[in-house]
């Protein structure tokens, strides 16, 4: 799309994606920060199955945070296009809440069911050693009946994320997303239990549920005297349903890798596994806070259609190139170093290759989220869910495979090709409804690409390495300058319009 012929922008003023999608980014930041100082620490005093325990803790809350009915979103994009729209503040508060109402008892029978499971898990699938199997057990408790409190929060945050709440939703997540890593290294000092770490995370998400619904109710003062209603149900579930069969096979086809690997491989490769994909997963952050900024904007200019969207889908894609390429690129470069500073020499083998394989992965789910989360926000969740549907037995399959037979780095490689995958899918089908130009869909591609480049560059050991390693990390850190001088005119009033303030 060339400058002289930038479309008209809708009516309805999208919020800034530099300024409100840099609040967000500094505040996911954070977590990033405190990892690199804990997981080497965590590594060193928890040991390998105590860490690998913990980061199927992770897995499954982070699984939890996404297993909403498709509710969340489904909410966020009926808030915010509810100038639009015939719905009434009253309606909608009376929308919200049964939400809220629904999604604290679907968690509460997702925690009850995970709690009752977790002993059978513990013994008979992870097989953990006797000397910490109690432990293990308890935590895993604690952890499933935490559920609730993640599954509940969704729905006023939600409500606040469509009404451009941006610093209150950033500000008490903050200490949820720190705490992750924070509070297992906070407690190193006095125990090392996983159940005292499980019971502390839990009032973490309480006290952050608690928050979300004070907020929600001062945005939605009609909440209030609102109540839940079964009438409400079936509007809800039509509204969220493919939502949520994506929402809940996407985080599934992203943690499948984990848990497989403890069953079929050991707890112990999950760790030499959870670091490398810790570290560079951590790099989601950077579409998370883009598309919170962009989904609800996408939600109001839906109506607009094709001429509305593409400004937004090409900006917010230039963004996430523009700060997640030179990141992987240097990562893969630099995988044996950084992994020696976060685990030590436990992780100089196998890990360091699945974290090259992880880069290239990361680099183009980064992408895919953005088409991802605009065919969801203009009302196309069908399109996502499908293709998920598609993928999971496939994946599914072939992951077994390439576990039993190479281990972390089969997981690694397989997962890292049905992204590439995904994404080319998400951008196909995205492209008659916000199309991005040719020149965008090949700096996208060459973009991965020279991450993937950076990867086997980073294998040669050769002392002749040296050149083209400093080559590689020069073109890395030049690579920001080259898609920030691409952007069109259009781009550049999407990306610098002052929206409401966040």
């Amino acid at each position: 799309m060339s400058d002289e012929a930038a479309p008209v922008m809708p009516s309805s003023t999208p919020p800034s994606l530099l300024r409100s999608g840099a609040l967000s980014l500094v505040t996911s930041a954070a977590p990033l920060l405190v990892a690199l100082v804990a997981l080497p620490l965590l590594t060193r005093q928890l040991g390998s199955e105590r860490l690998g325990l913990l980061a199927l803790a992770w897995a499954w809350l982070g699984y939890a945070t996404l297993l909403d009915f498709g509710l969340g979103r489904a909410l966020t994009r009926l808030v915010a296009s509810a100038e639009t729209s015939r719905t009434t503040p009253t309606q909608l508060a009376e929308l919200v809440v049964t939400a809220h109402w629904l999604l604290t008892v679907v968690g509460g029978v997702v925690g009850v069911a995970g709690a009752m499971i977790a002993p059978w898990y513990v013994r008979e699938v992870l097989q953990v050693s006797d000397a910490l199997r109690a432990d293990a057990i308890l935590s895993a408790v604690i952890f499933a009946l935490t559920v609730p409190a993640v599954t509940g929060a969704s729905i006023p945050r939600s409500v606040l994320e469509a009404h451009q709440q941006f610093r209150a939703v950033n500000l008490i997540r903050l200490p949820v997303s720190v705490g992750t890593f924070a509070v297992p290294l906070l407690l190193l000092s006095f125990t090392t239990s996983l159940s005292v770490i499980a019971a502390t995370m839990a009032v973490l998400r309480m006290s952050a549920w608690w928050q979300y619904a004070r907020r929600a109710r001062i945005v939605l003062p009609q909440s209030d005297a609102a109540k839940p209603g079964t009438r409400h149900l079936h509007p809800l579930l039509r509204a969220g349903a493919w939502m949520m069969l994506s929402n809940v096979l996407s985080p599934l086809l992203t943690v499948a890798d984990r848990f497989l690997i403890g069953s079929a491989v050991s707890v112990s490769a999950v760790a030499l596994y959870a670091v490398p994909w810790e570290a560079v997963t951590k790099l989601w952050i950077i579409p998370g806070a883009v598309t919170m900024v962009l989904f609800p904007a996408v939600s109001r200019a839906a109506k607009g259609g094709a001429v509305a969207l593409a400004p937004l889908h090409s900006a917010g894609s230039r963004l996430v190139a523009l700060l997640v390429f030179p990141a992987c690129a240097l990562v893969a470069l630099f995988a044996p170093w950084l992994l020696q500073l976060a685990g030590g020499a436990e992780y100089m083998g196998s890990s360091v290759t699945v974290l090259r394989l992880l880069c290239v992965g990361v680099a183009a789910n980064c992408i895919g989220v953005i088409p991802f989360a605009l065919l969801q926000a203009s009302g196309r969740a069908r399109w996502t869910a499908m293709l998920h549907l598609m993928e999971l037995v496939p994946y599914l399959a072939l992951l077994w495979f390439a576990v039993y037979r190479w281990g972390i780095i089969g997981a690694a490689a397989v997962w890292t090709l049905r992204t590439l995958a995904d994404t080319a899918l998400l951008a196909w089908r995205a492209q008659p409804v916000a199309p991005l130009s040719a020149a965008s869909h090949w700096s996208n591609a060459l973009g991965v690409a020279a991450v993937a480049a950076c990867a086997w560059i980073g294998t040669i050991s050769s002392a002749g390495a040296r050149a083209p390693l400093a080559a590689a990390a020069l073109l890395s850190l030049l690579l920001p300058f080259l898609f920030w001088s691409q952007r069109t005119e259009a781009e550049r009033l999407v990306l610098g319009t002052v929206g409401r303030r966040a």
